[in-house]
């Protein structure tokens, strides 16, 4: 990981060969247990959601996939949090935003079980698919 840069007041940006991690540096980690999803072929649009949740919308972390690590036309922004309770506040939020598409929320057990939509699923090479599909959970 490359070394931290302030993005706004309170959120710095880490990033990685994979991902953009964005974190709240003024609050103490509350623990996650999945993720809001966004997707959008604008990055920029995904970056200013980040920015702006982790901030204004009581957030913590988020991450968005890098373009060498894209599947398929869309990046993704996994915005965490310690529950479901705002998928209706964020679909209300973003439902002008023709730019994104919103996909409410997913359980980290979800991820680590291996499931993922047959949309994202299709981009796949059958290699892959083997290896984001299988159980991670032992």
């Amino acid at each position: 990981m490359h070394n931290p840069k302030r993005v706004s007041k309170s959120v710095v940006r880490i990033d990685d060969e994979y991902w953009y991690y964005y974190i709240k540096s003024s609050r103490k980690k509350p623990k996650l247990t999945g993720k809001y999803l966004f997707f959008s072929e604008n990055k920029e649009e995904l970056n200013n959601i980040a920015i702006d949740e982790l901030e204004n919308g009581g957030f913590f972390q988020a991450k968005i996939n890098t373009d060498e690590h894209k599947k398929g036309t869309d990046y993704v922004l996994c915005l965490y949090d310690i529950d479901d309770s705002k998928k209706f506040e964020l679909a209300e939020k973003y439902k002008e935003n023709s730019a994104i598409k919103y996909r409410y929320w997913k359980s980290d057990a979800d991820t680590l079980q291996g499931n993922y939509s047959d949309k994202f699923i299709k981009t796949l090479t059958p290699e892959e698919r083997k290896e984001w599909t299988r159980n991670k959970i032992r």
